[in-house]
């Protein structure tokens, strides 16, 4: 098992690890790269209130089976008792859908405490690989940073007005 790394939280090292081996068997020579973004990475993580944010690089869409299969791994995961197990959230992206946000891709397994299901990234993701591709922490494969273009400032200020457009508006039309 991991001791401080890749996160100085143990019981965080044990979720990701028990992740990495799952990952790697269930995609065998589809797997590409276990990495994590978010709070983990930025130093901001909070044990009280942080999730796991990761995202696996897959060298090409996954069939069927082996999301079938990655989606019992999540739900072994969940079962396991570790405490962590319940707060990954994160995706198995294509390798070819990562360099930069494409709105037309293909659906791709995510899993979000506990919920596993097949999504679009939303306009947020332009803020997640950035975050990504400036401190994102390799957990195993290839460094990240190279297989992603840089994220400008206009798509930043686009992410942004579109998290406000597709979850916060939203919510102040159903606040009572």
């Amino acid at each position: 098992m991991m001791n401080s790394y890749p996160t100085p939280y143990p019981e965080v090292n044990d979720v990701l690890d028990r992740l990495l081996i799952g990952a790697q068997r269930v995609l065998g020579d589809q797997f590409v790269g276990l990495y994590l973004y978010g709070s983990l990475s930025s130093g901001d993580f909070n044990p009280h209130s942080s999730d796991i944010d990761f995202v696996v690089i897959t060298a090409e869409e996954l069939p069927a089976e082996m999301v079938a299969a990655l989606e019992k791994l999540h739900s072994d995961l969940a079962a396991s008792g570790l405490e962590w197990a319940a707060k990954l959230e994160g995706c198995y992206l294509p390798q070819r859908d990562l360099p930069r946000h494409n709105p037309t891709m293909a659906p791709c397994p995510h899993i979000n405490e506990g919920h596993f299901y097949l999504a679009k990234h939303g306009s947020d993701w332009a803020i997640q690989r950035h975050i990504l591709r400036e401190c994102g922490v390799v957990i195993a494969g290839p460094p990240v940073a190279p297989l992603i273009d840089p994220v400008s400032a206009d798509d930043l200020r686009q992410a942004v007005r579109g998290v406000l457009r597709e979850w916060w508006e939203p919510q102040l039309r159903e606040s009572p």
